[in-house]
């Protein structure tokens, strides 16, 4: 077994930063997610946290028929970039491998990976079995998995796959090696039947680079934040009476800016754009008669003539051959006005089309002279229910 190590200064990353562990921060620090624990029970500390990245190369996907011949691991102290690989030069240094990484693993609290969660850490404890070499302190470590926690925004991003060297062409990182995991497994055999320098530098480098890359990518949990937890702050909105939109000028907390632009419009005619902490949503305004329904219907009756709903205790004043008993259909009280989709068919005076429509409108009106905390919430909820995609 041969261990190499390195040190790069933080600027490598380029201008983007560690994210990993401000995401989760973040996200703890608003109540967003409960509390994470590791297997031990023991309580997610942040102010004592310390990430390790961390990838292997094998030669196939079965640990039972393919070679484990490098580890690698990445983290961050003080400013500098650490990278130590662990590799298997000979083709028999697979418990050695493991063994070494499991101990060096015992300062640390999370294990950053992307798809680990499905092959890297399941690939090792399947070869620890076979050799006999404990993984307790690999074990004892809060797993995070990039990969698992953005594979759902493929499509809403764009991405032809959810491969970490796609993620990283997207953020505009650049990396030197051009070679896939698969290729180099003809390179680690040819190796290790006649070692030679050039033949270990490739497989070092594509390791080194996905490792380096690792906490740039964490970057892409930017757009989950921003997604599922949106936290933002109203600066502006405008009713454009010409081109029948309103636009509404939004300040983004930092830990959901993005570090590309986004733009988009989704099914329902909402416009996004958006680039660092600052977005842009251009929503339409329909001119319609539109319906509220009132949830309460056995308590109102319905007039057909005026085709609306009272209730009851006005009722009383109404011709009995003019009322009838109202349903939930027909308990509406009907409205031409401009109207903006609504998210949340909770807020107190939503309008539809009809009782089965899924889809729920607000009056321009009442938002535009909304409190600046119902104006925040509404465009939360926009986001949060999907009406940008």
């Amino acid at each position: 077994m041969k261990i190499f190590n390195y040190e790069h200064n933080e600027d490598i990353i380029s201008e983007l930063k560690d994210y990993t562990k401000i995401y989760y921060e973040q996200l703890k620090e608003h109540s967003l997610i409960n509390k994470i624990t590791d297997q031990s029970g023991r309580e997610d500390n942040f102010a004592e946290n310390r990430y390790l990245y961390f990838d292997i190369e094998t030669t196939g996907l079965s640990a039972r028929n393919s070679t484990l011949y490098l580890i690698g691991a990445l983290w961050i102290d003080k400013g500098i970039i650490h990278i130590r690989q662990w590799f298997n030069d000979n083709g028999y240094s697979e418990a050695e491998l493991i063994s070494s990484f499991n101990e060096f693993c015992a300062d640390f609290t999370h294990l950053v990976h992307f798809n680990g969660a499905t092959f890297d850490v399941p690939y090792i404890k399947e070869k620890s079995k076979k050799h006999s070499v404990t993984t307790n302190n690999i074990e004892k470590l809060i797993q995070l998995d990039i990969f698992k926690e953005i594979r759902s925004y493929k499509n809403l991003l764009g991405l032809d796959n959810v491969k970490q060297v796609t993620i990283e062409k997207y953020l505009g990182l650049q990396r030197k090696d051009t070679y896939s995991g698969g290729e180099l497994i003809n390179v680690y055999q040819r190796y290790v039947a006649r070692p030679d320098n050039d033949k270990e530098h490739l497989l070092l480098l594509h390791n080194h680079d996905d490792l380096l890359g690792m906490p740039a990518v964490s970057n892409i949990l930017r757009y989950k934040a921003l997604f599922e937890h949106p936290e933002l702050t109203v600066n502006n909105i405008n009713y454009n009476n010409d081109e029948h939109n309103l636009t509404i000028d939004i300040t983004l907390f930092e830990y959901c800016s993005l570090p590309k632009r986004y733009i988009h419009t989704g099914k329902n005619g909402v416009y996004i754009n958006a680039i660092d902490n600052s977005a842009t949503l251009i929503i339409p305004v329909i001119q319609d008669t539109l319906k509220h329904y009132f949830k309460d219907y056995k308590n109102y009756y319905y007039l057909p003539k005026e085709d609306m709903a009272i209730h009851k205790s006005v009722a009383s004043y109404v011709d009995p051959e003019n009322r009838e008993k109202a349903t939930k259909s027909n308990c509406y009280i009907s409205k031409n006005d401009s109207y903006i989709i609504c998210p949340d068919n909770e807020f107190s005076d939503i309008f539809q089309k009809d009782n089965k429509d899924k889809i729920c409108y607000r009056t321009l009106e009442s938002l535009i002279n909304d409190s600046i905390t119902n104006q925040n919430e509404y465009v939360k909820k926009l986001i949060e229910k999907r009406f940008i995609v």
